[in-house]
């Protein structure tokens, strides 16, 4: 059977036919700037990514994305069982920017003490709650050096289960969280067993460790943009009850915008996923192919493409082209040419988590 693929121009081989495709591809033909190649075995030795592992790399990359950047925690967890005004939400970007505005407020309860003002306070969920300790420079605007830690223990908003501990301190800052129409601030964030679980079965769950900063900018009632960047977090994903090996993420770096509609995010970081440790695939470096969409209403499965490529250069690029369907296309040198395609889908990809 021949999976086929139109190829876009950035990849599209010139004139001369590259000798690299091995014999067992079913087919090559080329026709303007269309390519259309059959799935097989290459001829002078296999790539590290290859077509009977690209779906599994582009599984783990989709997965990874959408923990960061939402609006839920992976690819196994569907955007339907998302409430639009779930808030905090899930994934690790968004909830930690809606913890800071949730709970930067407590300044307005916060205390004279020797020069500073503390605040401790133990705030309700929709049921369980959450210890805030906040210490700031004053009670008009976030200022570098104020801090806010926050401690959740069985703290449930709507359909999601907070808990562990987030540190927060103001690195530089305009304005204030919660309250201001448009604020600015670089923080940075310690996640210490941090834990977002859905309530919903099945069972979706990270349990986030590790340090980054977050600037944010929000830049009007409703529109925010985050970077996001770490030298490496810890994420230990749980996908529909079953814990899974630990993922490693380093040198991340990520952008998103939060509008009301529809989100999107670019990134690039290096993914170290403990289900392929002992392979040639322990390691990959992921990156958007431009802005990755990410919609807030069903059908909302990112839109875009990841690219995802092993240390000895071959590459998947994962083409995220409707609601439905995912293009695969290895490139097995990371030069441009594309070696083969396959077409999958997300419940494809779900099953391989």
């Amino acid at each position: 059977m021949k999976h086929e693929s139109s190829a876009d121009p950035r990849r599209c081989p010139p004139a001369r036919l590259r000798s690299r495709v091995g014999a067992a591809c079913v087919a090559l033909a080329l026709a303007g700037c269309s390519v259309s190649i059959g799935i097989g075995h290459f001829d002078d030795g296999e790539a590290v990514i290859d077509p009977g592992n690209a779906d599994t790399v582009a599984a783990a990359a989709f997965d990874t994305l959408a923990s960061l950047a939402g609006p839920v925690l992976g690819i196994a967890d569907e955007p339907f069982r998302v409430p639009a005004d779930e808030r905090p939400r899930r994934a690790i970007v968004p909830g930690t920017f809606d913890w800071l505005e949730w709970i930067a407020p407590v300044r307005g309860a916060a205390l004279p003490v020797s020069g500073r003002f503390s605040s401790t306070q133990t705030l309700a969920c929709d049921s369980g709650m959450v210890e805030i300790t906040a210490v700031f420079a004053n009670t008009v605007a976030f200022a570098a050096g104020d801090t806010v830690e926050v401690d959740a223990a069985s703290c449930r908003f709507g359909a999601v289960l907070f808990a562990g501990r987030m540190a927060m301190r103001v690195i530089s800052a305009s304005g204030y969280p919660g309250t201001s129409a448009a604020w600015s601030a670089r923080v940075s964030v310690d996640y210490v067993d941090w834990r977002t679980e859905t309530v919903t079965l099945p069972v979706q769950a990270r349990v986030v460790n590790g340090p980054v900063v977050l600037d944010a900018r929000r830049l009007d009632a409703v529109d925010a943009v985050i970077d996001f960047d770490s030298p490496e977090l810890l994420v230990d994903p749980v996908v529909s009850g079953a814990v899974r090996d630990r993922r490693a993420l380093r040198f991340l770096s990520l952008q998103f915008t939060d509008r009301p509609q529809a989100a999107s995010v670019s990134g690039d970081l290096e993914l170290v996923d403990g289900r392929l440790a002992g392979t040639d695939l322990a390691t990959l470096r992921v990156r958007s192919h431009g802005v990755i969409d990410l919609p807030l209403s069903p059908p909302a499965m990112p839109r875009g493409v990841l690219l995802a490529s092993a240390s000895d250069d071959s590459a998947v690029y994962a083409d995220a082209f409707d609601p439905a369907q995912l293009r695969l296309e290895l490139d097995r040198f990371l030069d441009g040419f594309v070696d083969a395609s396959l077409l999958t889908t997300w419940s494809a990809l779900r099953g391989l988590l």
